[in-house]
């Protein structure tokens, strides 16, 4: 039982670590980890240029009073 066990471990490594078996496209970190920090980023963009944009159109002049019209 122990000799099939280490024949099968020994033998997916080999297959593993082989040649050909080098660029199958896995990465150490999963994909729904490498979204979620892009989703973070997003946010994190949408977020600056909002209070940005905010910033901007609080230092805008304010807009001329209407002029009054005197009462005849």
């Amino acid at each position: 039982m122990f000799l099939q066990l280490y024949v099968a471990a020994t033998s997916r490594w080999r297959e593993l670590t082989s040649k050909d078996e080098t660029d199958r496209g896995d990465s150490p970190v999963p994909t729904v980890i490498m979204w979620i920090g892009i989703a973070l980023v997003a946010v994190g963009l949408i977020t600056w240029v909002g209070l940005y944009i905010a910033k901007i159109a609080n230092t805008a002049p304010a807009a001329p009073t209407a002029p009054v019209i005197p009462a005849p």
